[in-house]
C-alpha cells in the first residue's frame, strides 16, 4: 500500500512538467485524479475493514463468543454479611435470574450450578482454596461443561484469567453475558449501534487490566487510537440518532398526541401490555429477557376517544454496570419525557420487590420529581389479591384483566398533565370549522343540533391553546 502511494506521488510530480493546455496533460491528470481518489477511498475502506477485523478478534478474546452455544456451569457469588450484602433479594433469586440469562442465549443451557458465600469479591481467584476444590468436584460431576458463568456484574481480568487457568474453561460475567444477549436480539440499526457502544468500555477495561500483567494484549498507542476512533465514530452516529429522535418528537408534538411510556424490568410484560392497550396484532411479545431493545411508538384510543401513543422500551436488569445501559439513554429519552409513565412489574415474580426498586431507582434521576407514574401489577391472575400493593392497578396483560380500568386511569392522569379540557362547540355541519376540530382536537361526541339540523354540537377535548387557535381560524 505504501509503495503504491509513492508511485502515485511520483506520477503527479512528473505531470507538473507538461503544458497545462496540452490534451495529453488534461486527460492524464483527470485519469490520475480518479485513480488517486479511488485509491484514497479504498484505502479508508481497507483501513476500516482491517480495524474491524482487529476489533472483532480482540472483543472475542475478552467478551468470549456466544455463537455455537455453551453448556454453562453457573457460579453465584454473594456477600454473606457487611455493607456490601444485598438485602432486598436473596442468592436463590439471583441464581434464578442467572439461569434465565443463560437460557435466553441461543444454543446455551445450564448443566450445573453452585452458590459461593464470600466476604469480598476482590480475591484474585474469587474463591478460597477449599471452595475452589469443591467447585472442581462439582464441575467434574457435570456432563461436559464448556463454560463458567460467574453471576456478578463485572469481574476483573486477573480474576477471569486466574479462574480460566485453574478450571480450564472460558469464564463469563454478567456484563459479557448481557452483551451477547443484546447482540443476538439487536435487529434495528439503532439497537446494533447502541450495543456496539455498550461493549467498548468492557473490552477497553479488560485490555488496560491485561497491560498490567505479563500476558495478553498490551494497550499500545496504535491500539488505543483504534479504540478511540471507533468510539468517536460510533458516538457521532449516536448523536445523529439523537438528533433524528428529536425531530420525530417535535413532529409528534405538532400532531398533539399525548404519549404514555411503558417501562419496567426485563420480561415484566411491557410489549404484552401495549398489545392489550392498542389491540395491535402485529406486536408479538416473547417470553425472554431483553426481547425489546428499541423504543417504538404504538397508537391507541382511550375511552374518551383521545388518541395516544404508547412507547415500548428496553427492559432494566439488576447487577450490571451503568456503562451497559448508558448508550440506550438516547432512545429512553423518548420515554422519559412522555406525558405519563406506566411502570409495569411482574407481581408474581419471587424477586418482585428488588426488581421494582431497581426500576424506580433507575428512572427517577431521568425525570422531574412530580412526573406522573402509574404503577401496574401484571400477572395478577397468578397471585392472591392480598399480594398486590394497594396503590397499584392489578392487571393481566395476556387475559386482559384490568385493562379497561388502566385505560380510565391513564385518561384521568393525561387530562391533568396535558391541560386538556372538555369543551362543547356548535358549528355548521360539514363546515371547515368542523373539519378543523376533527383534525386538531379529540372529538368525543358529535350530534345534530335538535333546534337546527344544519348545525352540529361537538364535545371536544382541547387545550386552552387549541381553543385560541380555533378562534383565530374562525376569524380568518
Amino acid at each position: 500500500m505504501h509503495c503504491i502511494r509513492k508511485i502515485l506521488n511520483i506520477a503527479q510530480q512528473n505531470l507538473q512538467g507538461y503544458d497545462k493546455t496540452n490534451t495529453i496533460y488534461k486527460t492524464s491528470r483527470i485519469l490520475l485524479q480518479n485513480i488517486v481518489y479511488r485509491f484514497n477511498h479504498n484505502s479508508e475502506e481497507y483501513a476500516d475493514d482491517q480495524n474491524q477485523e482487529v476489533y472483532t478478534k480482540i472483543s472475542n478474546q475478552y467478551l468470549g463468543t456466544a455463537l455455537g452455544g455453551h453448556r454453562a456451569f453457573i457460579l453465584q457469588p454473594y456477600i454473606k454479611w457487611g455493607r456490601d450484602k444485598k438485602r432486598n433479594t436473596s442468592p436463590e433469586l439471583q441464581m434464578a435470574e442467572a439461569v434465565a440469562l443463560i437460557n435466553t442465549l441461543s444454543n446455551w443451557c445450564v448443566v450445573g450450578a453452585k452458590y459461593a458465600p464470600l466476604l469480598s469479591l476482590q480475591r484474585k481467584s474469587l474463591l478460597g482454596t477449599g471452595a475452589m476444590e469443591n467447585l472442581k468436584k462439582e464441575l467434574y460431576k457435570c456432563e461436559n461443561p464448556t463454560a463458567i458463568f460467574v453471576s456478578t456484574n463485572l469481574l476483573k481480568f486477573i480474576q477471569i484469567a486466574e479462574l480460566e487457568k485453574i478450571l480450564g474453561l472460558p469464564v463469563y460475567d454478567r456484563y459479557s453475558i448481557v452483551i451477547h444477549i443484546f447482540r443476538q436480539h439487536a435487529k434495528s440499526p439503532e439497537a446494533k449501534l447502541q450495543v456496539a457502544i455498550a461493549e467498548i468500555p468492557y473490552v477497553r477495561k479488560k485490555i488496560l487490566e491485561t497491560s498490567r500483567t505479563r500476558n495478553g494484549i498490551i494497550m499500545t498507542e496504535k491500539l488505543k487510537l483504534m479504540f478511540d476512533n471507533r468510539e468517536k465514530k460510533l458516538n457521532n452516529e449516536l448523536k445523529k440518532l439523537q438528533q433524528h429522535r428529536t425531530v420525530i418528537r417535535s413532529q409528534r408534538k405538532k400532531h398533539g398526541f399525548p404519549t404514555v411510556a411503558v417501562v419496567g424490568y426485563t420480561n415484566a410484560g411491557k410489549t404484552s401490555l401495549i398489545k392489550a392497550l392498542t389491540d395491535d396484532k402485529s406486536l408479538q411479545p416473547e417470553n425472554k429477557l431483553f426481547a425489546t431493545l428499541d423504543t417504538s411508538a404504538h397508537g391507541g384510543l382511550l375511552p374518551n376517544r383521545m388518541k395516544v401513543l404508547y412507547m415500548d422500551t428496553i427492559g432494566f436488569i439488576q447487577d450490571v454496570p451503568e456503562t451497559l445501559i448508558e448508550p440506550f439513554i438516547v432512545t429512553l429519552e423518548d420515554a422519559m419525557i412522555a406525558d405519563v409513565i406506566v411502570h409495569i412489574y411482574d407481581v408474581s415474580h419471587p424477586d418482585m420487590k428488588a426488581q421494582y426498586q431497581h426500576v424506580q431507582q433507575t428512572i427517577k434521576p431521568m425525570i422531574k420529581e412530580a412526573h406522573p407514574i402509574i404503577d401496574v401489577a401484571n400477572k395478577c391472575d397468578l397471585v392472591q389479591s392480598d399480594c398486590i400493593p394497594k396503590d397499584a392497578i392489578a392487571i393481566s396483560a395476556t387475559n386482559l384483566t384490568g385493562i379497561d380500568l388502566l385505560r380510565q386511569k391513564i385518561e384521568k392522569v393525561l387530562l391533568v398533565t396535558t391541560g386538556l379540557l372538555r369543551t362543547r362547540i356548535r358549528v355548521e355541519s360539514g363546515s371547515p370549522a368542523a373539519s378543523w376540530l376533527y383534525k386538531m382536537t379529540t372529538v368525543m361526541n358529535a350530534q345534530s343540533d335538535p333546534n337546527d339540523a344544519q348545525y352540529l354540537i361537538m364535545d371536544v377535548l382541547a387545550t386552552s391553546i387549541d381553543i385560541q387557535k380555533f378562534k383565530k381560524f374562525l376569524r380568518q
